[in-house]
């Protein structure tokens, strides 16, 4: 876990490093910038002794034409020695590696809404040139409701995207993370680019996910408006396994290239069809089967594990241990907070600055709901509050579960979200990484 004064000293560098270089017209293509607190290492491996520990804004050369190994680069120090340094704590010179540098502008930012459907999930990322959905579910004809006016206004805001979804992605066939995909996909001047799952045809979100694993569908609407077809790709654990330690990507899953700051998008978790040594029933549980995607944009990182549950998630940590691939900056709390989708060995491996709870409001008590299924769970939520290192704004006091349809108070004293104690939940960044939080819109 990162040191929180040395992480807040380290963004207000960063944000104002961050200004300087936007203004600059042109930088050397062989170099990065410090932009946290990081350490040099003596191999990329962090398990390896630490060389030293550069200041943030510091510049070091890249050696290797700046190929990554292990999502590490090979530096030089000012002083001749060289080591090892982790590419999300630094910034390629200039941010378009290979190309003509270019100016930074206000709008170049990624902002992620976590939108409140009740229980379930839907993520909206927005990028300076596109936009793409983690999930579409959700409970009941009020949240799809609002999802399609959350959506609405989105576009009607931003005129350049032309009501298009470059991609959608469902992390697993549970209807509370598909239920609304129909309706997004059919909206009225909507376009998806290609849409990623994991290719399992069972499970409470089975109608959706055989309609559109079936695309385009023969509609009359679709007919009429002569729909372009949507990419449909399914991920497998054996796909992601061959792609080595650095996850899946592909122009499918990562469809988006904006011109100044390029997202970069890929699946660490796909489908197992056979078990790596689980218990007796793990297999069968779709939970398991959950996509996990990583987002990065510049120095800013976000994580969605959906469903997953302790064993995948343990297989999850055992693969990518000592690599960094899991150490981000902002993570969706697997399976809405409950008992089952958090653990230490993952949060040890992340340290978020921010977490995020998508699940219902515990005042709502009918079936289906997180009063019913007991989310977020009081152990889960507090070892969450342990690990996140970022301050809470919001309501001091919020409502976990003790256990099922039994709710105490409890008091954040970190960054935790839950759209089912604050609404929707808006998390934003700029290239340097600095992250901002807007609760309820």
């Amino acid at each position: 876990m990162r040191d929180p004064f040395r992480r807040t000293i380290g963004v207000i560098a960063a944000i104002a490093l961050g200004l300087a270089l936007w203004g600059a017209d042109a930088v050397a293509e062989d170099q990065v910038v410090v932009q946290r607190n990081v350490s040099v290492r003596e191999a990329p491996d962090r398990q390896t002794p630490v060389v030293t520990f550069p200041a943030i804004g510091q510049v070091l050369d890249l050696l290797d034409a700046g190929a990554r190994t292990g999502g590490y680069y090979h530096v030089i120090l000012p002083d001749g020695r060289t080591g090892w340094v982790y590419f999300s704590f630094v910034r390629r010179l200039p941010e378009t590696a290979g190309g003509p540098a270019t100016s930074l502008v206000a709008g170049d930012r990624v902002a992620v809404h976590y939108i409140d459907v009740d229980q379930g999930a839907a993520a909206l990322l927005e990028f300076p040139c596109g936009a793409v959905m983690i999930d579409v579910g959700g409970r009941g004809e009020a949240a799809s409701a609002h999802l399609a006016a959350y959506l609405d206004a989105f576009f009607a805001r931003r005129t350049d995207l032309h009501g298009r979804l470059d991609a959608i992605f469902i992390t697993h066939t549970h209807v509370d993370h598909n239920s609304n995909l129909k309706a997004v996909v059919q909206a009225p001047g909507r376009t998806v680019g290609s849409y990623i799952h994991n290719g399992v045809m069972t499970g409470s979100g089975r109608a959706n996910a055989r309609w559109l694993a079936g695309f385009p569908p023969r509609t009359p609407a679709y007919a009429a408006a002569a729909a372009p077809p949507i990419q449909v790709r399914e991920v497998s654990e054996d796909e992601v396994a061959a792609a080595g330690g650095q996850g899946l990507s592909d122009a499918v899953i990562d469809p988006l290239a904006c011109p100044r700051v390029d997202p970069r998008i890929r699946v660490l978790s796909g489908r197992y069809d056979d078990s790596p040594g689980w218990s007796d029933g793990e297999l069968d549980n779709g939970n398991n089967q959950s996509l996990v995607i990583r987002v990065d944009y510049g120095a800013a990182s976000f994580l969605f594990t959906g469903d997953l549950e302790e064993p995948a998630i343990e297989t999850l940590v055992s693969r990518y241990a000592g690599g960094g691939v899991l150490d981000v900056d902002v993570w969706e709390v697997g399976h809405h907070g409950s008992a089952n989708g958090v653990t230490e060995s993952l949060l040890r491996a992340m340290s978020p600055q921010i977490a995020v709870i998508s699940m219902g409001r515990p005042s709502v008590h009918e079936k289906w709901t997180a009063w019913a299924y007991g989310h977020p769970r009081r152990g889960s939520v507090t070892l969450v509050d342990r690990y996140v290192s970022d301050k809470r704004r919001g309501p001091p006091r919020v409502l976990v579960a003790d256990k099922v349809k039994q709710f105490s108070a409890y008091a954040p004293a970190h960054a935790v979200y839950a759209t089912g104690w604050d609404g929707d939940v808006t998390v934003s960044a700029g290239p340097d990484g600095a992250l901002r939080v807007e609760l309820g819109k």
